[in-house]
């Protein structure tokens, strides 16, 4: 008798227990968390100072994610470390890169796809469509509270998506460049019909060859912006350089969804358009 009660209670415990979720990136921290609420422990690997384009987790992170049942990556060429960090998972850690149905933008003038997918919240929300799939398969049993959670969250960011539609609205035509120094905002400039302009490479290029810095800023003048956007951790000295040459400001944007202060999405993106609107607006 007293056998079977204490394997009922193992039962009772291992189905009221949390399913452990690892994530390599905080704004898939949050998603996990919104989707799943109790019915989830989600553990953030990426460190509190961490550079998103220069981290690779270590065995210590990795430990931390030793029994997890998902590990969340955003795909889309993010984490270049994903191959080898499946040979050092266990085989039932699932990873879930939750940005590779999401559709590919490009950079323009380049080959290149603009690997951060997260700046649009109509992205978000078609990317926790992913995530809700993969935790609903993991743990069927906490189904509908999964989908209850998706519903709020993908309301959460319809709303933002009026919000900005209508912030952004604002910006005259003639306008409507979004000059960055690294091309970070192809997606969002995609959705809410911006052009965008990355010059950190042209900067680059133009040390020592004067001839390209003033095609630059003949094109920029021609173009009139009226302002360089900066990521928030740094404003490198060309960038800089360049504003001064052409008289306008430079202001930061959370590009990499990386922001130490407030892991809120929603902070983040009101802080972007906020930015952006009061920048271009006239």
């Amino acid at each position: 008798m007293l056998c079977l009660l204490l394997l009922t209670l193992g039962i009772s415990l291992a189905q009221a227990a949390p399913m452990k979720i690892a994530s390599l990136h905080p704004l898939l921290t949050e998603m996990a968390i919104a989707l799943g609420g109790e019915q989830v422990e989600v553990v953030n690997l990426f460190p509190e100072k961490g550079d998103l384009h220069a981290f690779t987790p270590t065995m210590r992170e990795l430990g931390a994610a030793a029994d997890a049942r998902l590990l969340l990556a955003c795909g889309k060429g993010v984490e270049p470390y994903l191959t080898d960090l499946r040979d050092s998972v266990r085989a039932e850690t699932q990873i879930i890169e939750v940005g590779t149905s999401l559709p590919n933008v490009q950079v323009p003038g380049t080959p290149y796809n603009d690997p951060h997918w997260w700046n649009t919240p109509e992205n978000m929300k078609r990317a926790a469509r992913t995530l809700l799939v993969a935790m609903q398969q993991a743990a069927p049993e906490h189904a509908q509270t999964f989908n209850n959670g998706y519903a709020q969250y993908a309301a959460d960011m319809n709303k933002l998506t009026r919000t900005a539609r209508l912030k952004l609205s604002r910006i005259p035509r003639d306008a409507r460049y979004l000059v960055t120094g690294h091309a970070a905002m192809c997606h969002f400039c995609a959705a809410f019909n911006l052009t965008p302009i990355a010059i950190q490479g042209v900067a680059r290029e133009s040390q020592g060859d004067p001839a390209t810095l003033a095609a630059l800023l003949t094109e920029l003048r021609q173009k009139k912006v009226s302002c360089i956007f900066t990521d928030v951790s740094s404003t490198p000295r060309e960038l800089q350089v360049i504003a001064e040459q052409l008289n306008i400001p430079t202001a930061p944007l959370f590009m990499d969804g990386i922001n130490p202060s407030a892991q809120s999405y929603k902070d983040i993106f009101l802080h972007n358009i906020n930015t952006i609107s009061k920048h271009l607006g006239k």
